[in-house]
């Protein structure tokens, strides 16, 4: 099918790459830095006439059936809206989906209206670091997940902490009822622009059935990506950017005593799985979307956005939970890349 990227960047040149992957005919490609469109002509081999300096000469030349949105955030909305209105069948944007909830809402209404179908690039259903945790945690070994610790560098609530929202809504297969936030009173200068702002510091997100996520993404931290899940009779620890993972559970024989029975014989495993990778993952986005088969859709992406939402007023409250409610404001704009 006849594809184009909005947004050519590190994040949009492997956009590219994932649709000539997937033998798809890339004709269009717009970024408002020459620089990014010379470099992503050059590295995804692409014609020259692929280079457009409108996105809606673009849209109206190219006519194309699949549109990735992978600018930055406060133009998310705008070029969503622009591709369903040219008609485009499939529409892939990048995250976080908007900088408001209200621009959620209007991306998602002007795709239901043009009848595009709208995904929200949240990989984690395609990722075996969840795939096979969350088979693990459903286990009778492990006697489902109860909880989520992450310690990672700082890599911003908007930028990659939105990707742990969903993780933790794929992982409970349940929506995220409240979260309780502790920012940094310091914001460390965002590498994509002085007009940009994501914040560090820690949280906690819990669902309606009460399993929590517990994140530390202090500003002061410069490494590595963490977690542990913990289940009623185990633990698993993942390394997700070697793909190192440990899994101990109690010995069957233990099963039944009470949780307070926390040092009871166990057994451990040690084995790798796939480290951090974002174009297999892509991939498997798309191959979802057109194939009709489950992927974050515009309800999930906006479900993200409410809890940065709540994360941002739960911490300007000094940490007191906030409700991913009708309460949440709608039209407030908040400064993510």
């Amino acid at each position: 099918m006849k594809s184009c990227v909005i947004g050519v960047g590190r994040m949009g040149r492997r956009h590219v790459q994932v649709l000539q992957n997937l033998g798809h005919d890339v004709q269009g490609i717009f970024d408002p830095s020459p620089d990014a469109v010379a470099t992503s002509l050059k590295e995804n081999a692409l014609a020259p006439a692929a280079a457009f300096r409108r996105v809606e000469d673009m849209l109206r030349q190219v006519r194309p059936d699949l549109v990735v949105v992978a600018s930055t955030a406060p133009s998310h909305c705008e070029y969503v809206c622009m591709a369903a209105a040219a008609g485009v069948r499939y529409v892939l944007c990048e995250k976080p989906m908007a900088v408001s909830l209200a621009e959620c809402d209007r991306m998602i209404e002007a795709c239901a209206q043009s009848g595009s179908m709208l995904g929200v690039n949240h990989q984690m259903r395609f990722m075996e670091q969840y795939t096979f945790v969350k088979q693990l945690a459903v286990s009778a070994a492990f006697d489902g997940l109860r909880s989520i610790v992450l310690a990672a560098g700082n890599f911003g609530l908007a930028m990659n902490g939105s990707h742990y929202f969903e993780m933790l809504r794929f992982m409970a297969d349940d929506e995220i009822a409240s979260v309780s936030s502790w920012l940094d009173s310091t914001i460390v200068p965002n590498p994509r622009g002085p007009q940009y702002q994501d914040r560090s510091g820690q949280l906690r997100a819990v669902t309606d059935s009460g399993v929590r996520l517990y994140m530390d993404v202090g500003g002061d931290q410069g490494h590595g990506i963490q977690l542990i899940y913990n289940c009623r009779l185990g633990q698993i620890f993942v390394d997700e950017i070697s793909g190192y993972t440990r899994f101990v559970h109690r010995e069957s024989a233990y099963a039944d005593l009470p949780t307070t029975r926390y040092g009871m014989p166990a057994v451990e495993t040690i084995r790798s799985i796939a480290p951090t990778d974002v174009i297999g993952p892509t991939e498997s986005m798309w191959r979802a979307m057109i194939s009709g088969e489950s992927f974050p859709d515009g309800a999930a992406g906006r479900h993200v956005v409410a809890a940065l939402v709540a994360a941002h007023l739960s911490g300007e409250a000094g940490g007191k939970a906030a409700t991913l409610d009708e309460a949440l404001p709608r039209d407030r704009v908040f400064p993510w890349a």
